[in-house]
């Protein structure tokens, strides 16, 4: 992976995933070079094989996702470094389908970051925390999601753990075992040398 510099445009999202602007992917590298910026970081929430999963692009769309980039890439090379990447959850289950592997052996995937967002129940295949009930919600998701992102960090598989404050989203009230879980999250992430992301919609202002 490429160095990232303080004055690159990181993580970045686009109109696939559901959840940001309706522009297409060369207006961003546009409003970057306005900015005056050296690099933008393109890091869509990745799709999974079959997609189980809401607000993220579609598998289908993951071979044009990574053509547009390169292509914008050539195009900007002298003005602006466009850099393409994943953000994309840690499943135990796509770890052992090679999924993972898949994508880091992608030639045109230069960075793959670890946004846990929900995580496998263990107690049945096929079932994710954002199936569970409210109070489950609020009392067990963020230790799965915890569980998750540290078995993410191990995998080898990430350069950068996306926001790993957001598994405790759900939580009103800071407690000593979110103190334990946060601990392990950054040891694991020093061991592996992985950095962990301040995302700025985390950040409270006043």
């Amino acid at each position: 992976m490429e160095i990232i510099h303080q004055n690159d445009i990181f993580h970045v999202h686009t109109y696939r995933c559901g959840h940001a602007e309706d522009i297409d992917d060369e207006a961003y590298v546009k409003a970057s070079i306005r900015l005056g910026k050296s690099g933008i970081w393109f890091t869509d929430h990745a799709p999974f094989p079959g997609n189980p999963f809401r607000n993220r692009m579609r598998y289908s769309q993951l071979e044009e996702y990574l053509s547009s980039l390169t292509g914008l890439n050539r195009l900007y090379w002298f003005i602006i470094d466009v850099h393409v990447g994943l953000e994309i959850e840690y499943f135990s289950s796509f770890d052992k389908d090679g999924y993972y592997r898949y994508l880091r052996e992608d030639p045109p995937i230069e960075i793959l970051l670890l946004g846990q967002h929900m995580a496998e129940d263990p107690r049945l295949p096929g079932l994710y925390t954002f199936a569970w009930k409210k109070d489950d919600l609020q009392k067990y998701e963020h230790k799965m999601l915890g569980e998750a992102e540290i078995k993410g960090i191990r995998s080898g598989y990430f350069d950068v753990v996306a926001h790993p404050d957001r598994i405790f989203r759900r939580c009103r009230i800071w407690t000593k075992d979110m103190d334990k879980i946060a601990d392990r999250i950054i040891a694991a992430a020093i061991k592996q040398c992985i950095p962990l992301e301040l995302n700025m919609h985390s950040v409270k202002t006043k």
